[in-house]
């Protein structure tokens, strides 16, 4: 499987409080921009050949898995391929993808389009210049948020969105850790599962699938995040990390026999 090393020095670290994603940059490495592209183009191919739909969640078995690094850069992707793209914070206990973005917190929602304070889904999205892309952030922090994520207005904005945007990438919560992603997958066609190299146990991981399974969940694929060459066990390190510049990202078909390992690592409490 293909492997992402995400501890690119060359890419362009956005900085917000004590936490920061690494975002795809003119300044990044060659790897690390053809990580993207490659899992751009094979999920475009799932898509096509499944004929699934195009509003896909990016979510993790347990906290800190980077999956809001793989959210955040699969949508700037596909940006730069002239798709019409919109990232959602879907994490509507502890979102912070607006902090990392620099989008004011006093930017209306997800949450207030769901809770009726904006009746209009255009008023809670912000046009990202830099990035090329559309953002529609949590919103402000509430505590019934399974309940607002599985009422009719979820189903109604997202149908909205499907017809405005080429692709939707939805930021969610760790599956293991809330019932959010659980809820919100009935609205979405289908989940990448980001697992953090040498951070996370396999119960874990074995955990995540069985719950998005058991929610008929669409399982497009995994990503290996935070891969380290030098902690494979392999003798021949030397070689296989010269040759990982082309082959920084794991994306692959999840079946019963092809599971997965993941574990905590990285970005933010809520990744």
């Amino acid at each position: 499987m293909p492997l992402f090393n995400n501890k690119d020095k060359k890419t362009s670290p956005n900085r917000h409080g004590d936490r920061e994603l690494r975002i795809i940059s003119d300044s990044s490495s060659f790897g690390f921009k053809e990580a993207y592209r490659a899992l751009r183009t094979n999920l475009s191919y799932v898509i096509e050949s499944s004929q699934c739909g195009h509003v896909i969640m990016i979510t993790s078995s347990i906290p800190a898995e980077s999956k809001s690094n793989v959210a955040v850069n699969l949508c700037i992707s596909y940006a730069q391929d002239n798709k019409r793209v919109l990232l959602v914070d879907c994490d509507l206990r502890k979102g912070t993808l607006h902090r990392y973005l620099g989008v004011s917190r006093r930017q209306h929602g997800i949450v207030e389009y769901l809770d009726g304070t904006e009746t209009n889904w255009r008023n809670c999205i912000v046009h990202l210049d830099e990035y090329g892309i559309d953002f529609m952030p949590s919103g402000v922090i509430v505590d019934n948020t399974t309940e607002l994520l599985g009422s009719s207005s979820t189903g109604k904005l997202f149908n909205d969105l499907s017809a405005a945007y080429d692709m939707i990438i939805c930021d969610t919560p760790p599956v293991n850790a809330v019932a959010d992603t659980s809820v919100l997958s009935k609205y979405t066609d289908g989940a990448i599962l980001v697992v953090s190299h040498n951070n996370v146990t396999r119960d874990n991981v074995y955990a995540a699938k069985a719950q998005l399974e058991a929610t008929n969940t669409n399982i497009l694929g995994v990503v290996l995040s935070m891969f380290d060459a030098t902690k494979t066990g392999t003798d021949n390190t030397r070689q296989f990390s010269y040759y990982n510049y082309n082959y920084n990202y794991g994306y692959g078909y999840t079946s019963d026999s092809d599971q997965k390992e993941r574990r905590n690592s990285g970005e933010q409490s809520s990744n």
